[in-house]
């Protein structure tokens, strides 16, 4: 009993420091470039001269546990501020500073980021909170970090004296608490939600389309997600390999789960899913924008190396990256190194808190995941209560996995804007900025709209009753196209949105869209004694005394 018990730690609640570390370096990164793709269109979605103020989500909030430092930011200035600021702490994040702190700083900041902009969210920043939430308990700078170097004076010291003890030093693997195995229940929280993402996703899709193997076909032909690749993937690869592409992806789901959560081979196991989910996941990112789930999802793996698959990469590659190593420890300036931390009183009641909290948050979880899943039967779900809707709800961990399911919608939208400016021109302010298609008027969707993940959830929601509440901002955004433009006459007489929708061909037929609905949801005529009327009236005015002459 107590072997088992001992091989029923090792497999779900252990941890090999070295995984912690890498596992800190690659998501910094991947919170590093959601922050990048967020700054560029900043403008649209962090300001109050954007499509979504604070003012109006404050007022019509998505849910009613919602907590976000930016909604403190209205200008352009403050809310780039805020951006610096995220991005100073995902940097001392990614580098090991101070980790422990930089690890509540760095979901304080992904909270704040993801829930300003709650009604646009997708997947990919559940599983971001996910990770900077479970892993919050987990010591994550020790090892490869500016953390495990300050702890060390002696190793520097012994780098810079020659390549013999620095080989020495590192055949050594630094010292022996740098490579105790961490045993924490966010060990078992992280490896069961990951699994359930897969098992989710998978048992979700059990439509048509994935039965017959049509789903990718149709995936690809959402024209506002698709990526050019996308574009020349369905243009030719054939019926039988989009086919083989369904397939593999639903079997792949699957084996990702029982990868992750088998409690045989799993050494094997783990290696296995280390060397096939994370291609899965690029192939998403490749041939569709999903946003930041592709990313999110590959920065878990390197917490399923075990001290077996570090100890082959040191046979491996050890010798190849001591130098490297060690040079890199020389040129770190002292400077930069935090002070060595002392053992902290009542670190130990702390670590406890941690664990608890985690237990908290792991029952929570569960609950949602019943009661927001169609594959759970009707018969499991039940009436959650606050407490446990509000730990999901304020660092937005839902979870709802159901990814293309239960198949791949075969209807395709946009939305697109017919305004008409002082100069008698028709211009579409909206999908100037927001799409590839500065003006896709039409009875289909255009291919390859090449919006962002939150201009995709907005044209998605925007023309539905529910979102009603957030177009009387969109329209003061449209109104205010001059400003962007620096024009005066581009001020705007009336305006007419639409949301078009069409049918996607069937596969291997090489047809084009079939036209469903052009439905009109927002218009808009500027009064007679508008500025924008009188600007009209000058420049008709000019041109007939143009003419005239």
């Amino acid at each position: 009993m107590r072997s088992w018990g001992r091989s029923l730690l090792a497999t779900y609640f252990t941890v090999d420091p070295r995984s912690l570390g890498l596992f800190r370096i690659l998501f910094g990164l991947v919170l590093l470039s959601d922050l990048v793709r967020r700054w560029v269109e900043l403008g649209f979605w962090y300001t109050n001269a954007g499509l979504l103020p604070n003012h109006t989500l404050l007022w019509r909030p998505p849910t009613s546990n919602l907590f976000s430092l930016f909604f403190t930011a209205s200008s352009t200035r403050e809310a780039q501020l805020g951006f610096v600021l995220c991005a100073l702490a995902y940097t001392l994040f990614t580098l090991g500073y101070r980790t422990r702190w930089l690890q509540v700083l760095t979901l304080l900041a992904r909270v704040s980021l993801n829930s300003r902009l709650a009604v646009l969210e997708n997947g990919g920043d559940m599983v971001m909170d996910l990770l900077a939430l479970l892993t919050l308990p987990l010591p994550l700078g020790t090892r490869f970090s500016l953390d495990a170097l300050a702890s060390r004076p002696a190793s520097r010291g012994e780098a810079s004296e020659g390549s013999e003890a620095s080989e020495a030093s590192a055949r050594r693997d630094v010292s022996e608490p740098t490579t105790t195995p961490v045993v924490s229940l966010a060990v078992f929280a992280l490896l069961l939600q990951f699994a359930a993402i897969y098992l989710f996703n998978a048992s979700s899709k059990v439509g048509l389309a994935w039965r017959d193997g049509s789903a990718v076909h149709y995936a690809l032909h959402q024209d506002k997600l698709v990526t050019w690749l996308g574009v020349w993937m369905r243009e030719h690869l054939s019926v039988s390999t989009l086919r083989a592409l369904t397939w593999s992806t639903l079997a792949t789901e699957w084996l990702g789960f029982a990868l992750i959560i088998t409690p045989l081979f799993v050494k094997q196991a783990r290696l296995l899913a280390i060397c096939i989910m994370p291609p899965l996941h690029l192939g998403f990112a490749l041939g569709l924008n999903v946003g930041g789930f592709s990313p999110a999802m590959i920065s878990f793996y390197p917490l399923l190396l075990g001290a077996e698959h570090w100890r082959w990469l040191s046979r491996r590659w050890g010798a190849r990256l001591l130098p490297i190593r060690a040079e890199l420890e020389r040129r770190v300036p002292p400077w930069l190194l935090p002070r060595p931390a002392l053992p902290e009183p009542g670190a130990n009641q702390w670590r406890w808190l941690g664990e608890g909290a985690i237990l908290v948050i792991l029952v929570a979880i569960a609950g949602e995941a019943v009661n927001d899943n169609a594959a759970v039967p009707q018969a499991l779900r039940f009436s959650q209560p606050k407490w446990a809707k509000a730990v999901i709800e304020y660092p937005r961990i839902l979870q709802g996995w159901r990814m293309f399911a239960s198949e791949p919608s075969r209807v395709d939208s946009m939305i697109y804007v017919d305004a008409l400016n002082a100069r008698g021109e028709h211009v579409d302010p909206y999908n100037a900025v927001a799409s590839d298609q500065r003006e896709p008027a039409g009875t289909i969707v255009p291919t390859h709209m090449g919006q962002s993940q939150f201009f995709v959830m907005y044209s998605e929601r925007i023309p539905y009753d529910g979102y009603a509440a957030y177009r009387t901002a969109f329209s003061e955004w449209l109104l205010a196209y001059p400003e962007r433009t620096g024009h005066a006459d581009d001020c705007l007489l009336s305006y007419e949105v639409y949301l078009v929708t069409d049918r996607s061909p069937e596969p291997g037929t090489g047809a084009q869209p079939t036209p469903l609905e052009r439905r009109l949801f927002m218009s808009y005529v500027a009064p007679p004694d508008s500025p924008c009327r009188i600007e009209r009236a000058k420049k008709v005015a000019s041109a007939t005394a143009i003419g005239g002459g």
